[in-house]
């Protein structure tokens, strides 16, 4: 028997941190809250639906941070989210594509404490 293997690189905390998200060439900005957040991505909770491979560029307030984390990231799966009754909300698996290196330790560093 074979055992499962994690094949995510970066540990992941479920936590609702405010995130704001542009799709790149579409105007107007969109609040959401996240489900979860890692330093390789992030899990957010959508009203629309997109394709895989959506380029976005992300907000994320991190509540320990003074300054948000500047991001961009793809679109990399999206399903529907059971527990929601009256409004739909999607959930989505963003996947950083461009992000500084010291925005990646500061999440990573958030996420590690407080799973400690």
């Amino acid at each position: 028997m074979e055992s499962f293997q994690e094949r995510r690189k970066y540990m992941r905390l479920k936590t609702s941190v405010q995130v704001k998200y542009t799709i790149i060439g579409n105007p107007g900005e969109i609040e959401v809250f996240s489900k979860d957040v890692s330093a390789g991505g992030i899990c957010m909770y959508l009203g629309e639906e997109l394709v895989a491979d959506t380029p976005l560029q992300l907000e994320i307030v991190i509540p320990d941070l003074k300054d948000p984390i500047h991001a961009l990231g793809r679109v990399v799966w999206q399903k529907k989210d059971k527990g929601q009754e009256e409004q739909v909300k999607l959930e989505t698996g963003i996947e950083f594509t461009g992000i500084s290196d010291f925005d990646r330790f500061n999440i990573n560093r958030y996420v590690q404490g407080k799973t400690e």
